[in-house]
């Protein structure tokens, strides 16, 4: 009896020291977790200017999710600047300075540049990153200030779009129409071929600045629209569609097969840490998305996944 009462005594106590050394662990790594949770919210944050028709037009969980997953990225809050559609300069201004006194960055489209030049002749020690996106209305390089200026990486966009037009195909060896801004017409052109030849699938493509020039064929395999060319989506023809566009995924027809997306939340993660690594001067790789991977045979989603 005396042995089985030590025994039980050993036991309960080894349980107890168990449990005691778990809770030490837990308890640490609580602490742990709130230092961590502390010093991110310590962090000077990383400010996007936006106004709110764009937000309604992108979507607002959307932009909740991505600004998310960017300040997980970054270690650091990533916030939104939402401003009046008709805002002046000086209100965007003192819009940004309310959300933060001290962010760490602010970033904003190039459709913004004259409020980006006020708010960094008010608070020149901010870094101020301009996104052109694919088609530059303002000639940044010729704007006052020392600001980062990225643009969207045509080449590696078009190179993708290429390939992704050439799986969606299918070895029908139809024709492919891509509707173009004129502006970056050449470089897109150049990279889009490139991509057919590096496949070694000479497609017929066509390359087109203005919907008049397009003409109804049967033979049609993929539409790309890049800037141009939405008046296509209106005969819902059933020819996959690759789109470049930032707009909410819910506001896009059915015949919308990838979407190629530029804004400023999915280029955040790549500018800030460009402006980390001293870059004054840069592109970013747009985001590709499947809008419903149902559509297509699982060898067509395995080529278009890989880009």
């Amino acid at each position: 009896m005396r042995f089985f009462l030590t025994y039980g005594t050993v036991i309960a106590k080894s349980t107890m020291k168990i449990r005691f050394i778990l809770l030490i662990i837990l308890a640490s790594l609580v602490l742990v977790s709130l230092v961590l949770v502390i010093i991110f919210h310590a962090r000077p944050p990383v400010l996007i200017v936006t106004e709110q028709l764009f937000i309604d037009l992108y979507g607002e969980q959307r932009i909740r999710d991505e600004t998310f997953r960017a300040s997980i990225a970054l270690y650091r809050p990533v916030k939104t600047v939402v401003i009046a559609n008709d805002a002046g300069d000086d209100i965007i201004s003192l819009a940004v300075s309310e959300i933060s006194s001290n962010p760490f960055c602010v970033l904003f489209p190039i459709r913004f540049a004259r409020s980006a030049r006020l708010y960094q002749e008010r608070n020149p020690n901010i870094p101020i990153i301009l996104l052109e996106g694919h088609i530059s209305r303002a000639d940044a390089n010729s704007l006052r200030g020392d600001f980062f200026i990225f643009k969207s990486d045509i080449e590696s966009d078009f190179y993708r779009a290429g390939i992704a037009a050439a799986a969606l195909d299918n070895d029908q060896n139809g024709r492919i129409i891509v509707f173009l801004e004129h502006d970056i017409m050449s470089q897109a052109r150049e990279a889009f071929l490139k991509a057919l030849n590096d496949l070694e699938k000479p497609l017929e493509t066509r390359f087109l600045t203005s919907f008049s020039q397009f003409s109804e064929t049967a033979d049609i395999s993929c539409i790309v629209l890049a800037g141009l060319g939405i008046e296509y989506l209106d005969k819902k023809s059933g020819v996959p569609v690759i789109f470049f566009t930032w707009l909410n995924p819910f506001l896009i027809p059915a015949d919308i097969a990838v979407v190629v997306n530029d804004s400023p939340w999915v280029q955040v993660v790549k500018a800030v840490r460009m402006v980390r690594a001293g870059e004054t001067r840069g592109t970013i790789p747009s985001n590709f998305f499947i809008l419903d991977r149902n559509k297509f045979d699982r060898e067509t989603l395995r080529k278009i996944l890989k880009i």
